[in-house]
């Protein structure tokens, strides 16, 4: 349904005064825009400021404050910037089960990485750092195919 301009002028003109102040602009078309600029000017009324509730920016955590607090995970903890190997923590026939094995890894803070090894008919591999191979076990428990 179009709306004509004076369709807009006249429903504009009805509008009570915080009624009108309360639409935003940016929302209207442009012929609505005209109108309405023009029913603020009629009035002596300027457009209410658009008001938005700024979120503080939270500083990312560290994984060593995600991980649970065992002893056993402690002692995997890779020291920052040390490089370690990657393992295959589980091969998965599909794509889609190897990133869900990935994203159930990350979950339990074990950084995760799907390699497509299927050129050599070995399916998709989740791999993870060496240290954090047993956890990973652990965390996919039955979601490894058999």
């Amino acid at each position: 349904m179009k709306f004509s301009p004076d369709e807009f002028k006249r429903l504009y003109a009805e509008m009570p005064d915080e009624e009108l102040r309360s639409l935003v602009r940016g929302e209207l078309t442009e012929v609505a825009q005209q109108c309405y600029d023009a029913e603020l000017a009629r009035r002596g009324l300027q457009a209410t400021p658009l008001r938005r509730t700024i979120q503080p920016i939270v500083a990312a955590r560290e994984p060593e404050d995600i991980a649970p607090e065992s002893e056993e995970v402690l002692e995997q903890t890779i020291e920052q910037g040390e490089e370690e190997d990657l393992a295959p923590a589980a091969i998965f026939p599909s794509r889609e089960e190897a990133k869900a094995a990935k994203v159930l890894l990350q979950s339990a803070a074990i950084p995760a990485f799907v390699e497509d090894d299927t050129l050599a008919a070995g399916g998709f591999r989740v791999l993870v750092a060496a240290s954090y191979v047993d956890g990973a076990h652990e965390v996919l428990g039955e979601a490894q195919p058999s």
